[in-house]
């Protein structure tokens, strides 16, 4: 498979400003209890984690049909149990490699990695290599989320062993992973290394992966993609929900748990030497929800750093599946300033006779755009996408005239703004093939018949762009970026390839209106 990269031309289209306010559109639905979705940066797929042990692709709009994995006959199903978590490694493009937290059948947590088959749309679950173990206690409280942070390390997130209140203060011992944030390279070291600036590499009796402490359930985490800083959504006991931030480049950092429930005292018991409640040594959360006002298991999410809503760069979205809101605020961490907190659950709604009934969780795509991902009334699990509200969505339709040209141009993505938009061409029946040449041009064109099929574009219309490539005999990929431009929502380009060299054809066409999802 051969790729190659192009800019679309701007056009001197214009459309009618969106304006600032936003809704939500959804992506992906009719899958079973989703608990993740996400995917590799710069993939223009959605990847889709099942809690039963299963990951899913939405592409080109749609439910691929083959599961990318299927580990569902070595996962666990208890209440908050299952696989859990998902992680590309960042050079996921070129090495295949991605990671899953799932619990096993004997309910503890196991860590994974995965390698991607030569169809990039199936995983090989056979490739399976374990990367650490942590046995459970109690089947709650398994945190279970995966993230590589800005510096290339694998942050692995539990919680503190389960049951109630922690009974054995296993989120404030070093000698346990429970309660903790962990920081591991899986790079080297076999079956990982750790890096040399964790904080308790060398202390005694401290174990050197962790890097944060002092967590009770991290249920959604993030980095944000400008300035590294790490946001934590940590579950409450029984009165409050809180979220943290770790900013970048501290390290060690004891966020309280469970000497202190969010800002008030909790307990000590069987905790032994620990600082005391409000200590300056405990991290306090940045805010906090009341069980009493409805809340009572915090959803973390993202800080906004997409470029299809411009207005909410930079706010950190998140929810709680008790009172089913989603709230976001402003934070500047230099400072410890909190501003412009909003509950945005009704202008997030989709509308349409569709509603977020539970939200678990939230993700970005492979471009930053934020993902909410709810259980429906009927337990099934969707995912919706932010946009500006009255965004259209992004089409892609096969044309193919009277039908005398071959099939052999498809599109594999939507020509969604921000994104990217991959073309495939198929070469491998075209004997002789020597190069293909793509183009896109402002209006459509039929029944014109040259030697090598019909004319589907109309070179007269003004050509957007156009693509020459060396022909490979197999199954050749263009990939155009699409500008994030809003003047370029709704534009439609009539794109046609012909392959060259040999017996010459022209293919069918593929008419392609950007949008927003």
């Amino acid at each position: 498979m051969k790729t190659r990269i192009l800019a679309l031309l701007a056009s001197t289209l214009l459309a009618a400003d969106l304006g600032a306010q936003i809704t939500t559109k959804r992506v992906a639905s009719g899958m079973t209890r989703i608990l993740w979705a996400g995917a590799p940066r710069g993939d223009a797929r959605i990847f889709v984690g099942l809690k039963g042990g299963r990951i899913r692709i939405v592409k080109n709009g749609v439910l691929t049909p083959n599961y990318f994995l299927d580990i569902s006959t070595k996962v666990s199903g208890g209440s908050e149990q299952g696989l859990l978590g998902v992680a590309f490694h960042p050079d996921y493009a070129t090495n295949g490699l991605f990671y899953v937290n799932y619990t096993d059948l004997s309910g503890d947590t196991v860590v994974s990695a995965f390698q991607v088959t030569a169809n990039p749309d199936i995983a090989d679950p056979a490739s399976e290599f374990p990367i650490l173990r942590q046995s459970q206690p109690f089947e709650n409280h398994n945190g279970g989320d995966l993230h590589f942070g800005p510096d290339g390390y694998l942050y692995v997130f539990f919680g503190d062993g389960g049951s109630a209140n922690d009974p054995g203060c296993r989120a404030q011992r070093l000698d346990t992973w429970l309660g903790k944030i962990l920081r591991i390279d899986v790079n080297t070291g076999a079956p990982y290394g750790v890096p040399a600036d964790n904080p308790f590499v060398g202390v005694s009796g401290a174990l050197p992966e962790i890097y944060h402490y002092g967590l009770r359930n991290p249920w959604r985490n993030s980095f944000d993609r400008l300035t590294g800083d790490l946001w934590i959504g940590d579950v409450g006991q029984d009165l409050r929900e809180e979220i943290d931030v770790a900013p970048a480049g501290q390290a060690g950092l004891n966020f309280g748990w469970k000497m202190m429930e969010g800002t008030r005292c909790n307990s000590t018991t069987n905790c032994g030497t620990v600082p005391p409640c409000n200590d300056p040594s405990l991290v306090p959360p940045v805010t906090e929800l009341l069980h009493s006002a409805g809340s009572f298991a915090i959803t973390g999410g993202y800080v906004y750093r997409g470029c299809l809503c411009p207005g909410e760069v930079g706010k950190y979205f998140f929810a709680d599946s008790g009172d089913n809101k989603i709230r976001s605020f402003e934070y500047d961490v230099g400072s410890g300033t909190l501003s412009n907190f909003q509950d945005r659950t009704v202008e997030l709604a989709p509308g349409g006779g569709q509603a977020i009934n539970a939200i678990v969780s939230f993700g970005e795509d492979g471009f930053g755009e934020l993902l909410i991902i709810d259980h429906s009334s009927s337990g099934n699990g969707e995912v919706f996408k932010m946009v500006p509200a009255g965004a259209p969505g992004a089409l892609a339709v096969a044309r193919n005239g009277s039908g005398l040209n071959r099939t052999c141009l498809a599109s594999t993505s939507l020509p969604i703004l921000g994104s990217a938009l991959e073309l495939a061409i198929d070469t491998s029946s075209h004997p002789g093939a020597t190069s293909t040449v793509l183009v896109g041009y402002a209006g459509p064109q039929s029944g014109i018949f040259l030697a090598p099929g019909e004319l589907l574009v109309a070179p007269g219309s003004g050509r957007l762009f156009r693509s020459i490539q060396v022909a490979s005999g197999g199954i050749d990929v263009v990939r155009l970026p699409v500008p994030c431009d809003a003047a370029l929502s709704g534009l439609t380009a009539y794109t046609q390839v012909a392959v060259l060299g040999g017996q010459s054809e022209l293919c069918n066409a593929v008419d392609i209106t950007l949008g927003y999802y």
